[in-house]
């Protein structure tokens, strides 16, 4: 018998299983050179080595602040001048001025109403201002400059006023001039109101009411706002060019049963009612309406009625 025939036994390991080397082959799955318990040099460089990422959570509190302060601010601002949140203070001027028969009045105002009234008699123009503070305003950041030429009998306001997001300060004007006077008067935001004065006028409102009564308006008178109604109680000259107009808000005139003129009236969202003869109503297919027509013989004198959005009323009493 050979020796290669003889079975040999396999030579037992005398060490500790956990102290064995293994047997088979493992595969690293980190890479060659590096056992699987370890961590490689440039794992660790990786993870280390990004840069801490900041949280942006200040700044959009921050953010959200300011833009609750803005509108806080805006809406208290539009609510105090529509008169939702009183004034808690004012201060009050007064201005006399000695004039000549029919003298002119130029004011331009910015937030706040005018009311012009007219005395019976005598030659001075008496103009009082109103300032008024909510608690965040200052009235003296408006001033009011007064300027008379005697030689034109001319008598012009103007209003400045100090830009301040949160200076919500007021100024209404309440004024007495003759009875007869030309006014030339102009609200940026504010209603406009004139009673017993006699003469032509302009007056215009960017956000305002204009109302016009107990007088005789001549010459080129125009009474326009962009937001607000028109409404004229009174008398025109025998010639002369009346123009009353809005582009959102109603127009309504009312004249003596003598008055005498051409009139042209439109709207574009809104009806015409007349009860003045000679004055043809036309709607449109839709909405809106024109109207048209001579009242009288032989007009001389010419009314223009114009609103975007609103009705139109033109009546004689």
């Amino acid at each position: 018998m050979n020796n290669s025939d003889i079975p040999v036994k396999a030579q037992e390991n005398p060490l500790p299983e956990e102290l064995r080397e293994p047997t088979g082959k493992q595969e690293s799955t980190i890479g060659p050179g590096y056992s699987s318990g370890a961590r490689p040099p440039w794992a660790e460089k990786a993870r280390t080595d990004y840069p801490r990422k900041r949280s942006r959570r200040p700044w959009i509190v921050l953010t959200l602040v300011l833009l609750l302060l803005l509108l806080f601010g805006g809406v208290a601002f539009l609510l105090s001048m529509m008169g939702y949140i009183g004034y808690t203070g004012s201060l009050s001027e007064t201005r006399h001025f000695s004039v000549s028969a029919d003298p002119t009045l130029i004011l331009n105002s910015d937030t706040g109403s005018i009311h012009v009234r007219a005395v019976p008699s005598g030659n001075d123009v008496s103009i009082q201002a109103t300032k008024h503070s909510s608690p965040w305003g200052n009235p003296n950041t408006i001033k009011v400059s007064y300027t008379q030429n005697r030689e034109a009998n001319t008598i012009t306001v103007n209003v400045e006023r100090e830009s301040s997001f949160f200076n919500w300060v007021g100024l209404d004007f309440d004024i007495a001039v003759p009875n007869a006077a030309t006014l030339q008067l102009k609200a940026s935001t504010g209603s406009i109101d004139v009673s017993g004065v006699s003469g032509e006028m302009t007056l215009t409102s960017n956000t305002g009411s204009i109302a016009v009564s107990d007088g005789t308006v001549s010459g080129n008178t125009q009474l326009i706002s962009n937001t607000g109604s028109i409404n004229f109680n009174g008398a025109i000259a025998g010639s002369g060019s009346y123009r009353f107009e809005t582009n959102t808000g109603s127009v309504n005139v009312t004249l003596p049963t003598d008055s005498v003129f051409h009139v042209d009236a439109s709207t574009d969202t809104g009806t015409i009612s007349t009860n003045v003869p000679g004055v043809t109503v036309q709607p449109h297919q839709v909405v809106g309406a024109d109207a048209h027509g001579d009242v009288g013989n032989s007009p001389q004198a010419t009314i223009s009625l114009r609103t975007n959005t609103g009705a139109i009323n033109l009546y004689q009493r």
